[in-house]
C-alpha cells in the first residue's frame, strides 16, 4: 500500500513540473476587449429594484463584504436612485452604519430630519430652503450632497430601514448658519437667553457679511475674519466645558475652517487623516459592524490617491486586521444631460478618457455597467493576462490596482434640487 501511495505521489508531482514549465513556456495574453467583455455585466433600475445580470455581482459583493466603499461622482442623480435601490439589499446582508461625507454634526441632524421617514423629503425641503444661499452659487447648500430630491429619498430609505447615519467629514464651509441655530437650541435654559439670541442675530449678520466680501473678493479668507471677529467669539464664548455638544459643535468648526484655510499647505492631508480617525472611532464601538460608505470616488481608492492613503486604503487595512473583505467601488459616468443635450465626457475629457477605452466603449446610455476589477487583478497576479506595454498601462493599472468594481453609469443629470423656490433666500 504504502508502495502504491509513493507511485502515485511520483505520478502527481512528475504532472505538476509538466505544468509547470508548460506555463512557464506559454506567452500571457494581453487584455483586450473580449476579456474585459468576460468581466463585466449590465443592469437597470426600475422603480427603486435593481434588475439584470449586475444585481447579482451587487449581491455577491454585498454579502461577503464587511466594508463596501462607493466613489460616487457628486451631485448625480443616477448615483442618488442607486444609493436608494441598494439600501434593501444592504439591510438583507445586515448592515448597520451608513458612513456619508458629511461632518458628525450635519449628519446628526440628517438623522433629525430624517427620523420620520415618510416625512424626510419635505423636511430637507425646509431646511434646504432655509439655510441655502443662492447667492453664493449652487454648491452653497447647508449639507452637501443631500441637497437633492433623490437624495432626501435614499435618505428616507435608509430611516426606513433603520440604518445608521455617520458623518466623518470636516463641517461643510456653508453648515455654519444652521449650526449656529443648533448652537442656540443648547443655550435655551441658559440665564439671560434673550441676550445670547441677540448675539447670535448680530454674528450671524457677520458671517454673511464676510461670506458676500469674499464672494467679490473684497477679502482674502471669509473663515480667517470669522475666526478673530469679536462678535462672533462673544458668541462662542457662552458656551463652557459642561456645554458638551455645543463645544463639540464649535470646535468641530473650527477644525474645519482651519483645513479649509490652509488647503494651499497641503491641509487635504489632515482632512483625510481626520476622516480615518472618525471612521476608526466609529469602527472601536463594534469592529464586526458592515459599513456602506458613500464618498467621492478618490477616496475610495485601495491605494494611494491625491497624496493620501484615503478611505478605500484604510478600509483595506481594517478588513486585512479583521480577516473580512472591503469592497471600492469606482463610477465614471460617460453621459451628462444639461436641459436637451447630452454632453459626451468621454469626448470632452479626452486627455482623462483615452487610455480607458478597454473599459469606457462598454457604456451604455440606458444600462448601468460593472467591471469585476477584482477578479481583472487576480488574473494578472496568476499570469493569465496582462496588461497592454504600451501607454495605457499606467491608467489601466491605476483603476484595476485602485478599485475592485467598475461602475459605468447611464446617461446621468444633476439632482433635482430639494427647494421651495417661493421662500428660497
Amino acid at each position: 500500500m504504502k508502495k502504491y501511495v509513493i507511485i502515485l505521489l511520483a505520478i502527481f508531482l512528475a504532472r505538476c513540473e509538466q505544468e509547470k514549465e508548460r506555463d512557464i513556456g506559454k506567452e500571457v495574453v494581453e487584455i483586450d476587449k473580449d476579456y474585459i467583455r468576460s468581466k463585466l455585466s449590465y443592469f437597470t433600475i426600475n422603480n427603486a429594484k435593481i434588475e439584470g445580470a449586475g444585481k447579482k455581482i451587487l449581491q455577491k459583493m454585498i454579502k461577503e463584504s464587511q466594508f463596501v466603499v462607493f466613489g460616487e461622482n457628486h451631485y448625480s442623480k443616477q448615483t442618488s436612485i442607486l444609493t436608494k435601490a441598494l439600501i434593501p439589499l444592504l439591510a438583507k446582508a445586515s448592515y448597520t452604519n451608513f458612513v456619508v461625507e458629511v461632518g458628525p454634526n450635519s449628519a446628526n441632524k440628517l438623522k433629525e430630519l430624517s427620523t420620520s421617514y415618510e416625512n424626510t423629503v419635505e423636511q430637507l425641503k425646509v431646511f434646504n430652503t432655509k439655510y441655502k444661499f443662492k447667492e453664493f452659487g449652487e454648491s452653497a447648500d447647508p449639507i452637501p450632497f443631500f441637497a437633492g430630491i433623490e437624495d432626501a429619498e435614499f435618505l428616507s430609505e435608509m430611516s426606513k430601514y433603520n440604518m445608521k447615519i455617520i458623518g466623518i467629514d470636516q463641517e461643510y464651509y456653508f453648515s455654519i448658519l444652521f449650526l449656529m441655530d443648533e448652537l442656540l437650541k443648547e443655550a435655551e435654559e441658559k440665564i439671560g437667553y434673550q441676550k445670547i439670541v441677540e448675539m447670535k442675530v448680530k454674528a450671524e449678520e457677520k458671517i454673511c457679511q464676510y461670506f458676500r466680501k469674499e464672494e467679490k473678493k473684497e477679502i482674502k479668507s471669509a473663515l480667517e475674519e470669522i475666526l478673530k471677529d469679536i462678535d462672533i467669539l462673544n458668541f462662542f464664548n457662552q458656551f463652557d466645558k459642561e456645554d458638551t455638544k455645543a463645544n463639540k459643535i464649535i470646535n468641530d468648526l473650527k477644525l474645519s475652517w482651519d483645513i479649509y484655510m490652509r488647503w494651499r499647505q497641503d491641509s487635504h492631508v489632515d482632512r483625510i487623516s481626520y476622516m480615518r480617525n472618525n471612521l476608526y472611532d466609529i469602527y472601536k464601538q463594534n469592529s464586526k459592524a458592515k459599513m456602506f460608505i458613500k464618498i467621492g470616488s478618490l477616496h475610495a481608492s485601495r491605494i494611494i490617491s491625491n497624496k493620501a492613503y484615503d478611505i478605500g486604503n484604510f478600509t483595506e487595512e481594517l478588513a486585512i486586521k479583521n480577516n473580512t473583505i472591503s469592497s471600492s467601488i469606482n463610477s465614471w459616468r460617460p453621459y451628462y444631460k444639461e436641459k436637451d443635450s447630452i454632453t459626451n465626457n468621454l469626448k470632452k475629457y479626452k486627455k482623462y478618457y483615452k487610455r480607458l477605452a478597454l473599459f469606457t466603449m462598454f457604456s451604455k446610455k440606458e444600462e448601468w455597467t460593472i467591471i469585476d476589477l477584482k477578479s481583472i487583478r487576480k488574473d494578472i497576479k496568476n499570469q493569465k493576462i496582462k496588461l497592454p506595454t504600451n501607454g495605457d498601462y499606467h491608467s489601466l493599472k491605476k483603476i484595476i490596482e485602485g478599485y475592485d468594481y467598475q461602475l459605468i453609469l447611464p446617461v446621468d443629470e444633476s439632482i433635482t434640487y430639494n427647494l421651495n423656490k417661493k421662500n428660497e433666500k
